[in-house]
């Protein structure tokens, strides 16, 4: 399930700047939930739940809710992050709803240059990820109903152009708390 509060952007590129935001036992990572801040013009708040699903390498289905607040709200969020508690927004409700209220604390932030791009029927977005101690990653996300038709039209175009590429088992959180060095049950160990 996927509720959206922002439009999505059209095709092109965007840099995006992520803030992660967790109690300082890891609560929301334990329990395969996120919160989100992602400045790229606007600022949105996000919240998502979910894993990769047993048996699809790759497919992550996850409840993704989001929507749009004020670059003050961001700035006081930023330097005080339980704030967010107190605001009428959707995504905390739905984080409340499956955690309670948590102290959180900005846990760490990474840096995206999407770029959009279609194939077929599909919106590609490609992520170039920058983390904090300058090493970088790169995925494709789909965001679709049909997984499998997604990943026949991925792989067929990957094959034609001679890419190498295998299905991400990480969320860019994850990915993020391994380079870091944060052991967590489910998390490999960086190397």
């Amino acid at each position: 399930m996927i509720e959206r509060c922002a439009a999505a952007a059209p095709p092109g590129q965007e840099g995006q700047d992520n803030y992660y935001f967790d109690t300082h036992s890891y609560d929301l990572a334990r329990g395969q939930g996120m919160l989100r801040l992602r400045s790229k013009g606007i600022v949105i708040l996000g919240f998502k739940k979910g894993r990769e699903q047993a048996g699809s390498p790759g497919y992550f289905d996850v409840i993704e809710v989001e929507c749009e607040i004020s670059e003050e709200l961001f700035k006081e969020a930023l330097r005080a992050p339980s704030i967010l508690y107190g605001q009428a927004l959707e995504p905390m409700r739905v984080l409340k709803k499956h955690y309670g209220e948590l102290e959180l604390s900005l846990i760490g932030q990474l840096n995206t240059i999407r770029r959009r791009r279609a194939l077929g029927g599909y919106l590609l977005e490609l992520d170039e990820v920058t983390y904090a101690d300058g090493g970088k990653s790169y995925e494709v996300e789909i965001e679709t109903e049909d997984p499998e038709g997604a990943r026949r039209a991925l792989r067929d175009q990957l094959e034609s152009l001679s890419v190498k590429a295998a299905p991400q088992h990480l969320s860019k959180l994850q990915g993020m708390l391994v380079r870091a060095g944060v052991e967590l049950p489910g998390l490999p160990r960086a190397s």
